[in-house]
């Protein structure tokens, strides 16, 4: 994970480079809002409503809790000094979305959709298990070897057009299932269980470039503060060097 100090920045290859950036301390305080209102309340909530049993919502409590004070700690604070600390919390965030909704499937297939067999939940979890080792070791070998050489990276165009029709796609299967109430759980459960296999990618990305970047703390650029707050800053009397 260490680069070698004689290597020079400009030198590096672009992926590497990209590990090494903090997020636009513009983007800070929507990403967050986004991240915690959007991503992860919104699935959570379709969990907890479907299966309808407070003992999950206990369960996953201390998740919710610490993730809504952290990301109101950093909608409050100046996103300037809170750069590292941005990189870590989307690292946790991911974590603990992906915990929290890996419940949710767990308490869904159960309760909502009634599934008793112990293959089902033995086939959910390896997979679960399987495609964290995956995006995780993705993540590892990524910035392993040589940080000089460029990668290649696979071809995202044909997804692109996935992406453009994926809403659409989700508001015709959600019309077509309207009628019957055991699809309707079917869907909700692939959507929450899609979205704790995101939440996995989060997290091995941004827990794998937050102790990336401490350990290349020589090749980190901090965001240099707007000419807005170096005026706020002044104007408080602190000296700018």
């Amino acid at each position: 994970m260490k680069i070698d100090p004689e290597t020079r920045h400009q030198n590096l290859a672009q992926h590497v480079k990209q590990q090494l950036e903090f997020i636009s301390v513009e983007d800070v305080r929507s990403s967050v809002i986004v991240m915690v209102l959007v991503i992860y309340d919104a699935p959570l909530l379709l969990g907890l409503l479907s299966i309808f049993k407070l003992e999950f919502l206990w369960i996953v409590s201390p998740f919710i809790l610490i993730l809504h004070l952290w990301g109101i700690r950093l909608i409050i604070k100046n996103p300037y000094s809170t750069q590292f600390e941005m990189i870590l919390f989307m690292g946790i965030w991911g974590l603990f979305g992906a915990i929290s909704f890996f419940v949710m499937v767990q308490g869904m297939s159960y309760y909502t959709l009634h599934i008793t067999s112990v293959f089902y939940y033995i086939i959910i979890n390896l997979t679960a298990i399987l495609l964290t080792y995956i995006l995780v070791k993705y993540q590892i070998d990524k910035y392993a070897g040589d940080p000089t050489k460029e990668k290649k990276s696979g071809n995202q165009s044909k997804y692109l057009g996935l992406l453009t029709i994926a809403p659409a796609i989700g508001y015709i299967l959600a019309q077509s299932v309207q009628e019957t109430v055991v699809l309707k759980h079917v869907f909700s459960l692939i959507v929450v269980y899609f979205f704790a296999i995101f939440l996995v990618y989060a997290a091995a990305k941004f827990l794998h470039r937050y102790f990336f970047m401490r350990e290349n703390m020589d090749y980190v650029n901090y965001h240099p503060l707007s000419n807005k707050e170096k005026k706020k800053i002044i104007k408080q009397g602190v000296e700018i060097k």
